[in-house]
């Protein structure tokens, strides 16, 4: 067997591997690097594009499927193996990609189109040929892929082996002689706090803005992050610890709750008798506002409101409407609930720019900025946790992290698992198994 690493090796973004059995060639993941300056698609020619025999889509978000469908325009003809969620979110995330990178995006709405025809949506637990998926915790309709080939496999994608609000934590039951792991928080001091101490000062920031008379920006991611937020703040809405105030949804937010509404079967148990068996239903709340106007002025003026919008790091989205308009008053806040990525706007005022450039404006940043530490992804604790409960281990590679941290989770593995070899992949490295 071998495996080829095209993407998230020592870094964030375009994960790509491919497994080579001899009889069959998986592609595991296939997504674009969109917060760096480097080459953005996976580092894999079109001819080994061609010789793959079937693709594997473990989770929606842009880094892991934004390439899938440039697949297809470089003359792949197999199937992509993903969950119902995941294919209904990603017809949301994709055309939104060629709106916003007309002209220059590697694909066109065709190739979009054939790779939908392709797919193929197998359940959980589900055996499908050599695949069987299991939950990952991540996002909607995310998986950990275990591919019993020559040697069995475990891909963990992106992994969170926590409950949230919405989701199950990752399966603990599964295991693998050989183990592709991410390791966005793979340093021994990435601690994530527990979701209800996230919560809580989540809202008391909140509060105390409301307090002084102002509103509150959360920028967020719209698919995963942005559900979670959301139904923090509505439960503290309904049981009176947050301030009676609505909750404006901007950009894509909107459109994610509708298809994870849709796909209620894939959410926990608790979330799904209340959409369910009551009117209690956590997506249809009162409190959910939309803005009725292009320039947003009918929400600027509120005396109170949170603006939950898109992007999550500010790179663009309707976020930055609000920030022209309510970054001067002192009253107001901006509180950031995911990860800032060098060189984005949201990095730059968690490093305390008094202004931001906008449209080619520079913009006065006076409002206060703060953190609500919520995280989708396992921290190093529990990350390690997944692999003790793992028995057949032979070797390990450790991907989808910035390279200290990679190499930082690596060296871990290396002193807890002295009998089974740990790798950190270097782009385009192929590992014979």
């Amino acid at each position: 067997m071998e495996i080829s690493f095209y993407g998230g090796a020592s870094e964030v973004g375009r994960s790509c591997v491919v497994i080579d059995d001899k009889r069959k060639r998986y592609m595991l993941d296939c997504g674009v690097k969109l917060d760096s300056e480097d080459e953005h698609y996976p580092a894999i020619e079109a001819r080994e594009i061609r010789r793959v025999n079937h693709a594997i889509l473990s989770h929606a978000h842009l880094d892991h499927s934004g390439y899938m469908p440039g697949l297809y325009a470089e003359g792949y003809r197999g199937d992509v193996l993903l969950t119902k969620p995941t294919r209904d979110l990603i017809q949301l995330l994709f055309a939104d990609y060629l709106r916003l990178n007309k002209g220059v995006s590697p694909y066109k709405e065709t190739d979009v189109k054939r790779m939908l025809a392709s797919t193929k949506m197998p359940e959980l637990g589900e055996r499908h040929g050599d695949v069987v998926f299991h939950e990952a915790g991540h996002i909607l309709g995310s998986v950990m892929t275990e591919l019993n080939l020559s040697k069995s496999v475990l891909y963990t994608g992106d992994v969170n082996v926590r409950p949230s609000r919405l989701l199950e934590g990752a399966a603990r039951n599964v295991d693998a002689e050989v183990l592709i792991i991410e390791s966005t928080y793979g340093a021994k001091e990435d601690v994530h706090v527990p979701v209800k101490d996230a919560s809580n000062a989540l809202i008391k920031s909140i509060n105390a803005t409301f307090a002084k008379g102002g509103k509150v920006i959360v920028p967020t991611f719209a698919i995963g992050r942005g559900q979670e937020i959301l139904f923090t703040l509505e439960n503290f809405l309904r049981s009176g610890a947050l301030k009676k105030t609505p909750i404006y949804l901007d950009g894509m937010i909107t459109k994610a709750l509708r298809i994870y509404r849709h796909n209620a079967i894939y959410l926990k148990k608790e979330v799904q008798r209340r959409i369910l068996t009551s009117d209690d239903d956590p997506f249809k709340s009162g409190y959910y506002m939309v803005p009725e106007t292009k320039d947003r002025s009918d929400v600027i003026a509120l005396e109170r409101a949170v603006i939950l919008t898109t992007s999550g790091m500010l790179n663009g989205g309707p976020v930055l409407t609000y920030l022209k308009k309510m970054a001067s008053e002192k009253k107001n806040k901006i509180i950031l609930v995911g990860y800032q990525a060098k060189g984005t706007r949201g990095r730059e005022l968690l490093e305390g720019a008094d202004e931001i450039t906008i449209d080619d404006q520079k913009v006065q940043v006076n409002l206060e900025i703060d953190q609500a530490p919520f995280s989708a992804h396992s921290d190093w604790r529990e990350l390690l946790e997944l692999v003790r409960g793992m028995r057949k281990l032979k070797k390990i590679y450790v991907m989808h992290g910035e390279a200290d941290k990679a190499k930082q989770f690596a060296d871990t593995l290396s002193h807890e698992f002295k009998r089974v070899s740990v790798e950190v992949p270097k782009l385009g490295e192929t590992f014979r198994v």
